[in-house]
């Protein structure tokens, strides 16, 4: 006899075996009990989360000559549906049979008796494949078929079906199975099997399954075949290219060390060997996501992943760190898929990790003034200039004056940073998001910039961003784009403030001074942001008028 996968193998039977959706079948069982049998119903959901198997069962609980709602395994019936062999239990793959054609034909077959059963049933898989004038075709019959017929449609995208058809059928949404009830699955599969196995393995073969039970027994069959007699932990570590708890527990301490160079050289011994490389990434996220629940709450059963031993020498970590840590893993795991190689983009995302640096946290003290013969001057660099836009370079042989846009020097941020005021950047922060929303609705596609700059600090009435993108930074520092910003300012937070958005790479060089400074100093900025060059433009003619006028007096 040829092999049978597990998933096959240890396919639920009847409803006692299915393994979560405990309403889906407890509503199907009194609607039988209750002889409210719909014409149509809609099963959709995650993939593997029991939707095709959950139609079968319902059919055999229609059609069971034993009586109905019974599920007796021993009859013509119920064999013959378990079989995929019923003549009144018909199975259709929208995805091959989406046509106009095909849903005439069972149109036509619709109207005819039902052969053994008291039911005819047609199950409908992947039904969001079917084509927008299938669909049509369909509408009526699913909305009066005969009092015999039953439609059972199957989709794991509802959002394809068109409104038409989702108002005809009861909807019936398949939620993931929770980790819980997969390990109790599979330790029902592996006891029938006679295979031995730890406990802790389970729980990674459930963590993989991400609430699929079909994919949990594909794994399982897979560790099956790989190992001898016994599923252990380090065998699901080897086979799926996953890190002990232990070694991601190590990358998390190198990453708040700073230990960049070991960081790497780890990951990439870890990669050689077979790491997955988006587990690690996701498992990551779960690290952070745990130790910040454990500072919230000091609840470790509310932990996914961790221990209360395992967390409790990294409770030292700041929440800020840890959130900002958390955002950028969470901001770093879409771009995956514009990555030509994941490798690099998990070491470029390791990199940020370890060079980033939230300001408001180290600029909370207040500092201490100190005597003006006694302050250490920051020599300033030279003066920054963001790369020009094309329209800009045009205008090179303007006067110097019509040349001068947004001037400021190292020493300008770093008396920003001095002068950083924790309470009004949150305030600022909190609102952040309705700035954003009004700047694109005044700006359209150029609001992109402001979507992805990183608000910094807020200080001298003075915003700082960054942003790693420079044609980001050529918008943020448009004399238009300035007033229109400092225009929903005023309207969104009640002041008006101007906007400095600087490259990211500027912001650590000053933050690297603002580190070094024994003594955080207080002092004004020099910063140009523009208007002076309409007062420029205007300076001769005014002059000129009010000499005319005092002329006129004499």
């Amino acid at each position: 006899m040829a092999y049978q996968a597990l998933y096959n193998k240890y396919r639920p039977q009847t409803f006692a075996e299915v393994v979560g959706q405990d309403n889906i079948v407890q509503t199907l069982k009194n609607a039988i009990h209750e002889d409210k049998i719909a014409h149509a119903y809609l099963f959709c959901g995650p993939r593997g989360t029991g939707k095709t198997t959950m139609a079968r069962l319902f059919a055999k609980a229609l059609d069971c000559q034993k009586g109905l709602g019974e599920q007796c395994l021993a009859c013509d019936s119920c064999r013959a549906i378990a079989a995929g062999e019923h003549p009144d239990v018909v199975e259709i793959d929208a995805a091959s049979n989406s046509s106009v054609d095909s849903v005439r034909q069972l149109i036509e077959n619709v109207s005819y008796q039902p052969i053994l059963s008291r039911y005819k049933i047609y199950i409908i898989d992947e039904v969001h494949n079917m084509s927008t004038p299938a669909f049509n075709a369909l509408l009526k019959t699913l909305e009066e078929p005969p009092d015999f017929v039953v439609f059972i449609l199957c989709t794991t995208d509802p959002q394809k079906i068109i409104p038409t058809i989702l108002s005809r059928v009861q909807r019936f949404n398949f939620s993931k199975v929770t980790k819980k009830d997969l390990v109790f699955n599979l330790e029902r599969v592996l006891k029938a099997e006679g295979i031995e196995y730890e406990e802790e393995a389970l729980e990674a073969i459930a963590t993989l399954a991400d609430g699929g039970v079909r994919d949990s027994l594909s794994l399982l069959d897979q560790l099956v075949s790989y190992c001898d007699g016994k599923i252990r932990s380090e065998d699901v570590d080897e086979l799926f290219g996953l890190l002990s708890r232990k070694d991601e527990i190590q990358l998390l301490s190198q990453i708040e060390k700073r230990e960049t160079a070991l960081l790497l050289k780890t990951v990439r011994e870890k990669y050689q060997g077979g790491m997955n490389v988006l587990r690690l990434h996701d498992d990551l996220i779960d690290l952070y996501k745990d130790l910040l629940i454990l500072k919230a709450t000091r609840e470790p059963s509310l932990m996914s992943k961790l221990t209360k031993e395992e967390a409790t020498p990294l409770l030292s970590l700041p929440s800020t760190a840890l959130r900002s840590h958390l955002d950028l893993l969470i901001q770093k795991r879409r771009d995956y898929r514009y990555a030509d190689s994941l490798l690099s983009h998990l070491e470029l995302t390791l990199l940020a990790l370890t060079q980033e640096e939230e300001f408001a946290p180290a600029a909370q003290s207040v500092p201490v003034p100190r005597k003006e013969e006694e302050r250490e001057e920051v020599p300033p660099t030279s003066a920054v200039e963001i790369p020009s836009s094309p329209k800009e370079k045009r205008k090179e042989n303007r006067q110097e004056e019509e040349k001068a846009f947004i001037q400021y020097t190292m020493k300008d941020i770093l008396n920003l940073m001095n002068q950083n005021n924790k309470e009004e950047r949150l305030s600022v922060a909190a609102k952040w998001n309705k700035l954003q929303d009004l700047f694109f609705e005044e700006r359209g596609y150029r609001a992109k910039a402001l979507y992805n700059a990183k608000l910094r600090l807020v200080a001298l009435d003075v915003l700082v961003l960054t942003s790693p993108v420079l044609s980001d930074l050529e918008v943020l520092k448009d004399l238009k784009e300035q007033e229109k910003l400092r225009q929903l300012t005023k309207e969104v937070f009640g002041k008006e403030y101007d906007v400095l958005a600087i490259r990211n790479e500027e912001f650590y060089e000053a933050f690297g001074l603002y580190k070094g400074q024994t003594e955080k100093t207080k002092e004004g900025c020099q910063i140009d942001f523009g208007r002076t060059k309409a007062v420029k433009g205007s300076t001769a003619f005014f002059q000129e008028l009010m000499a005319d006028e005092a002329k006129k007096e004499d």
